[in-house]
């Protein structure tokens, strides 16, 4: 059997999209999704987006994230900025749409330079923490923007080890037993420069909206920047996450950016036993 896929990319996080509102995607099979998402062998992508039924009274459809390694995540920032894009040109959901995912229901709307998404409220705030690892004591700041992150304040950015310490954090006994996603932000200018170790792709992405979102709102916590916070990606891109603040409560916490399509296709699916319940 065979299904229609769109290539595409929210600030060069690139993903393959598939409208699988049939439910025929076979999400059991991890090692096929492994060689889909592997550059060499495959299409090529750094997560599979599916879109399927909503279940959820009033969301027009239901996102699923699924990571190169054949596991499903809660939520992509990024992601669903595409595939707000796809429904919208598919003519499955209007211009504001709601958007149903394992981390909440977000509002996503389409706007003529971009995508904007509202992501779900920020939780389990845990400011201030450390950890040792190897020789060393880390210092950094945790909260889940969809999907749990790990912010750590830096001074630059051009001579940290994205991937040796973030794989370090990723898997420490804190974080066990899901692992976190590990963003290293600085203050630069105006600005704040980020860049990310994501769990389930393990290695550093050209950009991670919730670990954008995330370093966003630790950076105003810790009052170094105010809403709107202009972020800059490890690919260049250029972000925006606006929010209001009540104390130390965080609402309305939006991220604006670039979905793009880089190309179509058709790809064969793998031969399924009883598809079961794969819902």
């Amino acid at each position: 059997m065979e299904t229609t896929f769109w290539k595409m990319h929210g600030a060069r996080n690139d993903f393959v999209l598939v409208d699988d509102r049939r439910g025929i995607f076979p999400l059991e099979n991890r090692e096929w999704i492994r060689r889909l998402c592997d550059r060499h062998v495959g299409i090529g992508c750094e997560g599979i987006l599916l879109i399927q039924l909503a279940r959820r009274p009033g969301a027009h459809l239901r996102m699923r994230f699924i990571n190169p390694d054949g596991s499903e995540v809660d939520m992509c920032g990024n992601g669903a900025r595409c595939i707000a894009r796809l429904a919208y040109d598919l003519r499955i959901a209007p211009r504001k749409m709601r958007i149903e995912t394992r981390a909440g229901t977000l509002g996503a709307e389409v706007l003529d330079g971009g995508i904007e998404v509202e992501l779900t409220p920020p939780r389990g705030w845990r400011m201030g923490q450390s950890l040792r690892t190897g020789d060393r004591t880390v210092e950094y700041h945790y909260v889940d923007t969809g999907v749990p992150h790990a912010v750590l304040m830096v001074r630059g950015l051009s001579h940290v080890d994205v991937v040796g310490l973030g794989r370090e954090i990723r898997r420490h006994p804190e974080f066990a037993p899901a692992g976190v996603n590990v963003d290293f932000a600085a203050v630069v200018g105006s600005e704040l420069h980020v860049r990310t170790y994501e769990r389930g792709v393990e290695a550093e992405t050209p950009a991670c909206g919730t670990g954008i979102t995330a370093a966003a709102l630790v950076a105003a916590r810790l009052g170094l920047v105010t809403s709107p916070v202009t972020v800059v990606s490890a690919g260049g891109d250029r972000l925006k996450v606006v929010f209001e603040v009540s104390g130390e409560s965080f609402s309305r916490v939006r991220l604006s950016g670039p979905a793009e399509y880089v190309f179509k296709g058709i790809v064969e699916l793998p031969v399924q036993q009883e598809k079961g319940d794969r819902h």
